[in-house]
């Protein structure tokens, strides 16, 4: 989405990532895309201060069903390598194999229990106790943004339906930019997609997920009473198995482009 609305702007720098503030600069037109992440010291109350202090002429809030976010969330969990953990990513890529042949053998948080970042396995409880406090953190923040912000979905993204976005935003977004392979974030990309998780779910799952997810849910518009699952599930492997085992062995570029970003916006300030 950042790749989209930065593309409706002349000249305009697209900013994914890092602490709030951190690329801030003179530019004509720029677009940021900030994620929360309380382990990674992207609190909302960082946030909250960085709003304080800087002017922002647009401000999106962009939901994704949680449910979907999990899914995403667990694949995506080996991003930065598998240095020191070689044996938990194991145990964590062999659940998911497991879940591949047979969707119904085995429950999501059970492979959840394997992506501890402190840890592992962690309990269910544990699991379950990390996503409520996610989304209960999220739902206090939104509820307290102004009405100059806009509510956008992933959901929305994926469907094509941006008009009431472009009317909010002033401007058309280029509809069919994607992220630039160069910027490091393109390996990221896995479905595009929406509803993958009823894939992944089994009924313990629904009962475990549903009272974490509900509040949130309800702010955003998502259909709570809507936890149908897919009869007959079919997890693909390059979106899952593939896709984890690709994560680690692109992490040492991942980690060089980190390190010549900075080097590189001194170099475009500087211009």
């Amino acid at each position: 989405m950042v790749y989209k609305v930065a593309g409706g702007l002349p000249n305009c720098r697209a900013f994914s990532g890092g602490h709030p503030g951190k690329y801030i600069g003179d530019y004509e037109n720029a677009v940021y895309k900030h994620t929360y992440e309380e382990r990674k010291g992207k609190s909302f109350e960082v946030f909250r201060d960085h709003l304080s202090k800087e002017h922002y002429d647009r401000k999106i809030w962009m939901a994704r069903d949680p449910r979907d976010a999990a899914v995403s969330r667990m694949l995506y969990r080996w991003h930065r390598g598998i240095s020191g953990s070689k044996k938990q990513y194991q145990a964590h890529l062999d659940m998911v194999l497991q879940k591949e042949k047979d969707p119904q053998s085995i429950p999501f948080f059970e492979i959840c229990r394997y992506t501890g970042h402190d840890g592992w396995p962690r309990t269910a409880e544990q699991v379950v106790e990390e996503e409520q406090n996610r989304y209960d953190e999220m739902l206090k923040f939104v509820n307290i943004l102004d009405k100059d912000w806009y509510f956008f979905t992933f959901e929305n993204m994926v469907d094509n339906n941006v008009q009431a976005l472009n009317d909010y935003l002033g401007f058309e977004i280029q509809n069919d930019a994607e992220v630039p392979s160069s910027s490091g974030k393109a390996k990221v990309i896995r479905k595009k997609a929406s509803g993958d998780w009823r894939h992944w779910f089994t009924e313990e799952d629904v009962a475990l997920f549903k009272p974490a997810f509900k509040s949130y849910m309800e702010f955003n518009g998502y259909d709570c009473s809507d936890w149908a699952l897919e009869p007959n599930p079919v997890i693909e492997p390059r979106y899952s198995s593939v896709y984890m085992q690709n994560l680690p062995r692109k992490a040492t570029k991942n980690k060089i482009l980190r390190y010549l970003d900075p080097v590189v916006q001194r170099l475009v300030k500087q211009q």
